[in-house]
C-alpha cells in the first residue's frame, strides 16, 4: 500500500517480482549514471537506489566510480541479496519513505513504470510523488526509464499497454495471445505497467518539483511487427539527470 494519502497501489507479489532478478540493463545504466552524475556533479554522500533490487546497479557503480551507495527496497528478498553481495541496503517504502539525511541522489532504474494504482490518473500521481518526495532530501535525482512512441497519436501505444496489463479480462486475453505470440508477454498482466514518451515523462519530473538538466537518449530496440501493431514505433530507456526547481545546479 501507498503512503500518506496516496492512492491505493497495486503490487507484483513475489514470485512475479523474483522474475525481475536480472542485470540485463545494469552496464548501460552504469554508464549513464557516469556521464550525467559522476562527471558533471561529483557527488560524495550516498547514491540511494529506490527500488533497487539485488543491488546489481549500486554494486556497479560502486565498483566503477567509487560512490558510496545504499539499495532501497520493498522486497525483502531482494534486500537480503543485496546485503549477501555487500551492499547497503533496507527495507524502504517509495511512497512513505524514512529518510536517514546522509543521501545526495537518489536514483530510479525501470522502477517508475511499476508503481501502478487502480486508474490512469491515479498511476500518475504514484510516479509523481515517488520523485516529488527526494526534492528536499537530496541534490538531484537520476532516473532511467523505458520510452514507448507511437507514429500517429503520442502516448497511444504506452496507454494501450496499460489498459491491456491492468485489466484482468484483457490480461486474461493476453497470457492467452502471449503463447502463440511470445513477444508480447508480460509478466505484469492484471496489475498493469504504464511506460511514457519522453515527453510526459519531463512533464511528470516538472509537476513533481524538478526540471531535467541533463540527458542521454538511449538507443532504439528491436520492436517486433506484432509490437508494431499495437501501435509502437520505437522503444528505447533513457536517462535523465533531474534537479529540483529551485536548485542552481546547470545543465
Amino acid at each position: 500500500m501507498s503512503g500518506g494519502d496516496a492512492p491505493e497501489q497495486r503490487v507484483l507479489n513475489a514470485d512475479r517480482i523474483s522474475e525481475f532478478y536480472h542485470d540485463n540493463f545494469v552496464a548501460d545504466q552504469a554508464r549513464d549514471f557516469g556521464q550525467l552524475v559522476v562527471e558533471k556533479q561529483r557527488p560524495d554522500g550516498v547514491v540511494a537506489d529506490v527500488g533497487g533490487g539485488c543491488g546489481y546497479f549500486a554494486a556497479a557503480i560502486s565498483r566503477d566510480y567509487g560512490v558510496r551507495t545504499r539499495v532501497l527496497d520493498t522486497d525483502p528478498a531482494s534486500v537480503a541479496a543485496s546485503r549477501d553481495a555487500g551492499v547497503e541496503a533496507k527495507l524502504f517504502d517509495a511512497l512513505a519513505p524514512k529518510f536517514e539525511g546522509d543521501e545526495e541522489i537518489a536514483s530510479f532504474n525501470l522502477i517508475l513504470h511499476h508503481l501502478i494504482g487502480t486508474s490512469d490518473a491515479r498511476t500518475r500521481t504514484l510516479q509523481m510523488r515517488a520523485v516529488e518526495t527526494w526534492k528536499e532530501k537530496c541534490r538531484g535525482v537520476f532516473v532511467n526509464e523505458y520510452i514507448y512512441e507511437s507514429p500517429v497519436v503520442a502516448g497511444f501505444s504506452a496507454r494501450l499497454i496499460w489498459w491491456v496489463t491492468s485489466s484482468r479480462f484483457l490480461s486474461a486475453i493476453g497470457v492467452v495471445v502471449s503463447r502463440f505470440i511470445p513477444s508480447l508477454r508480460a509478466n505484469t498482466f492484471g496489475v498493469g505497467v504504464r511506460f511514457r514518451t519522453a515527453a510526459d515523462w519531463r512533464g511528470l519530473f516538472q509537476a513533481a518539483g524538478f526540471k531535467v538538466v541533463d540527458y542521454r537518449r538511449g538507443d532504439d530496440e528491436p520492436c517486433s511487427f506484432f509490437r508494431r501493431l499495437m501501435g509502437i514505433r520505437s522503444i528505447r530507456r533513457d536517462s535523465f539527470f533531474l534537479a529540483p526547481v529551485t536548485s542552481q545546479i546547470q545543465s
